[in-house]
């Protein structure tokens, strides 16, 4: 061991600027790779740590105080809002404000707050006018800091005409105000779960003194419950003692809207996820073909060494040392690099739910991760760090490769000196003495076009599922909710309707002992207007369809057969055996239906379900008829006379009207994080450093060679192209290996991602794409082939003839 460390201690002299090259290459890569890591783990756990400290599982609405619903068994703690009847607001934003869905509130001056603040600061509790905003206005209406709204207030006199506080009457009798948006902030109930926006205006003590007694009022009580979710039942049960008959008061649960929120972030800590693990795996083709070449230039001595007495074990042991030193330098640096990135992460919705969006350090995610690197180095080193200690004649460094079939092919075809020779050094590792290892870095660079292809297949399959309704849920072109009889009656009769779909309400259900949303259906004309991922959409009222989660949490799989429990006319429980015909997506439908969560029955089969025979059963039917009819699903001729007759209702119908919404998972996904891009750029820096690494590597290997040819009459713009067919060469394998294959893993990483996301997978092949990603790649290589080729013309036949002589007969 003493020989070892000696020989270590001269090599870290002599070599130690390459070594920390490779450590800074090591840094880098495994450091963006902990950083997509950590912010997967960071978007993921974001809104779970936000409702931990700011949620709520219920809400209590009511026209008086209810202080009762502190002390109901089970409460452990309710936060009462003071919500003042206002007029419709205006304000000096760059949109209108959306008139009924705006709510003034005042929160207590002590207790649990149920919000965080995004920016700006807190409200003066001596200035009425100052008020906070929620980053809702701020997305839609453009409300900032500094902006002035304008909200009439309604007399306590008139609090008696309406009972919901947002509904916006034409003519406030109480106080104007003109609030000043001092900071924005974000509350759970505002992340958007599928349903109507909210927004909020808090303002604080001084307003709730001096205003407050002058409005009409009304109030909240937002309720954290002991056991959670499975508190909600027996707290909507307590809440209805509290009515004493009168209807002014009434709860609902937040736990499933929660629920929608968290699964429409959740795909964009998968992206973060997809994104590390491709990351990592063309960045072990980068740190593998560095290792390789650093062993392969520091095995040059090991035949001296050899010589006087040092065995290959102790070689071995050297060139490892290196590895384990370079490998523990990359891991610090990347830990380093990843705490420098992570104030990037989480993007979107995540980001107003994360508490501190500045530097982070992950506990789990980055000193496991630096072991990891530590090992993924030492492993990468193993076979370069074996095979170097095998090197110890000087005549198997003298060795020819086999030549390569397509340099005889070019020779024989006729091919120009420069073309054989760069083409000839791109696939040959051995020429004139010479050893370059070109198999890991050939197979860098094949990884960097099957990924940049794979990436760019899943691009363009993201755009077109976020561009195309029928793949997450919405097949139909425009529905009208509530409907009514002449609106049914007019696209019945409308030879431009394709189809119809009445139903959308089916409410909580449960299977297998899970509870779910449900929708319930029956198509009037045509297919069933519910996007089918897999079997075939249910038409009897003993089959159901469900989303692809619904199926993972309740055991089930086409063909299967479930136990559906739901609540009869009479308030009884009843279970009914359904068979699974079909995977289905569904559209964001409140708090409990959405892409790949939810169940779809026929109307007919949830009446079977929940209708005993008997007296009631018509008025079952009747009622039951009433919540499946909830609303009308449509689609329309293609061509111009459907357009027609689309527009038409929609102008007509406005008011009932809507059309598919992009699920906010998706946007999550696809829009506030460019993975594609991110990657796409990712990996342009990691193809680009393989290539630049083996040109350079090979010219200063066969910096002879070259001074050969020059002997031999080559001038430099003949050097220059040689380098030029060598880089265009390597990138040629790359092209003709990797686009095939990075084809084929783009389609299979797209259905992997769409079957877990619950949507209709159905992946996009961008030709034109992939053709100029091809052209590109070549355009690219020979740009990175500019510097090594002028290094290699520096080349001087005199410096060859003069080292020659020195090697003697036998040694060039």
């Amino acid at each position: 061991m003493g020989a070892v460390r000696l020989l270590f201690h001269t090599e870290l002299r002599r070599r130690w600027q390459s070594w920390v090259v490779i450590a800074l290459l090591i840094s880098v890569v495994a450091g963006l790779v902990l950083a997509a890591t950590a912010a997967g783990r960071r978007t993921d756990s974001a809104f779970p740590r936000f409702v931990a400290a700011h949620g709520f599982d219920a809400v209590v609405y009511a026209t008086r105080p209810v202080p009762q619903v502190a002390h109901l068994p089970g409460v452990t703690s309710a936060t009462k809002l003071t919500i003042p009847d206002t007029g419709n607001p205006t304000c000096d934003c760059s949109d209108r404000i959306d008139e009924g869905n705006v709510a003034v509130a005042v929160g207590p001056a002590r207790g649990p707050s149920l919000f965080t603040l995004v920016s700006g600061r807190l409200p003066d509790p001596t200035d009425p006018h100052q008020v906070l905003a929620s980053f809702t206005m701020q997305q839609d209406f453009g409300v900032q800091v500094g902006t002035q709204i304008h909200v009439p207030f309604e007399a306590p006199s008139q609090s008696a005409d309406y009972n919901n506080p947002n509904t916006g009457l034409p003519n406030p009798k109480g106080p104007r105000l003109t609030f000043l948006v001092v900071g924005i902030e974000a509350s759970e109930f505002e992340f958007p779960s599928g349903t109507t926006p909210v927004y909020f205006l808090y303002a604080d003590q001084a307003f709730a003194r001096t205003v407050v007694p002058h409005t009409g009022m009304q109030y909240q009580y937002y309720v954290r419950l002991r056991d959670g979710v499975a508190g909600i039942t027996r707290f909507d049960q307590q809440v209805e003692t509290l009515n004493l008959g009168t209807g002014t008061v009434g709860a609902s649960s937040e736990d499933g809207e929660a629920a929608t929120i968290q699964a429409s972030i959740h795909p964009q800590a998968i992206g973060w996820w997809i994104l590390a693990a491709l990351a990592a795996l063309v960045g072990l083709a980068v740190i593998g073909q560095a290792l390789g070449r650093q062993s392969s230039v520091e095995s040059e001595d090991y035949p001296t060494l050899a010589a006087i007495g040092v065995g290959r074990p102790q070689l071995f042991l050297l060139g490892m040392a290196r590895t384990l030193v370079v490998g523990v330098g990359g891991a610090i640096g990347a830990v380093g690099v990843a705490v420098v990135l992570s104030p990037i992460a989480p993007l979107g919705e995540a980001r107003m739910a994360e508490a501190s969006t500045g530097f982070a350090f992950d506990s789990l995610v980055l000193p496991l991760g630096a072991l990891a690197t530590v090992a993924a180095v030492l492993a990468l080193g193993l076979w370069p760090g074996l095979r170097a200690a095998r090197t110890l004649r000087p005549d198997d460094r003298a060795a020819t490769a086999r030549p390569s079939a397509v340099v005889t092919r070019l020779v024989a075809l006729g091919a120009p000196p420069t073309a054989v020779i760069g083409v000839r050094n791109a696939l040959e590792r051995r020429s004139s003495g010479s050893t370059v290892p070109l198999g890991s870095a050939v197979l860098g660079i094949v990884l960097a076009v099957i990924a940049l292809c794979g990436t760019g297949v899943f691009g363009a399959s993201l755009t077109h599922l976020t561009a195309t309704p029928r793949l997450w849920g919405d097949p139909e072109q425009v529905s009208f909710d509530p409907p009514n009889p002449s609106l049914l009656r007019s696209l019945e009769d409308n030879k431009a309707v394709t189809a119809i779909t009445e139903g959308v309400g089916g409410g909580l259900i449960s299977v297998n002992k899970v509870t779910v949303g449900g929708i319930a259906g029956t198509s009037l004309r045509g297919p069933l207007l519910f996007s089918t991922v897999a079997g075939r959409p249910p038409n009897g009222d003993d089959q159901i369809g469900m989303g692809v989660t619904t199926m993972r949490l309740v055991g089930a799989h086409l063909g299967s057969v479930v136990e559906v429990t739901v609540t009869t006319h009479s308030g009884t429980k009843r279970t009914e055996p359904f068979r699974v015909v079909s995977q289905n997506s569904f559209p964001q439908l409140g708090g409990y239906v959405s892409l790949g969560t939810g169940v779809l029955l026929t109307t007919s089969g949830l009446e079977r379900a929940e209708c005993l025979p008997g007296a009631m059963l018509a008025l079952c039917r009747q009622k039951v008829g009433g919540v499946a009819k909830g609303g009308i699903r449509v689609t329309f001729v293609t061509g111009p006379r459907g357009k027609v007759a689309l527009d038409h209702y929609v102008a007509t119908y406005s008011s009932i009207t809507s059309k598919p919404l992009t699920p906010t998972s998706l946007v999550n996904f696809g829009e506030a994080v460019n993975f594609p891009l991110i990657f796409g750029a990712m990996l342009a820096i990691f193809g680009a450093a393989t290539l630049a690494h083996l040109l350079v590597v090979s010219v200063a290997r066969r910096r002879k060679e070259v001074g050969l040819l020059k002997v031999l009459g080559f001038v430099n713009g003949q050097v220059v192209s040689t380098v030029a067919w060598q880089a265009t060469a390597l990138a040629v394998v790359g092209i003709v290996l990797g686009i095939p294959l990075g084809v084929v893993i783009g389609r299979t990483v797209w259905n992997a991602f769409a079957n877990n996301l619950g949507v209709v997978p159905d992946p996009v092949i961008p030709v034109f794409l992939i053709v100029v990603l091809g052209a590109g790649v070549l355009a690219a290589a020979n740009v990175i082939a500019i510097a090594p080729a002028l290094f290699a013309t520096r080349s001087k036949p005199a410096d060859l003839l003069r080292t020659s002589q020195l090697n003697g007969p036998g040694r060039g």
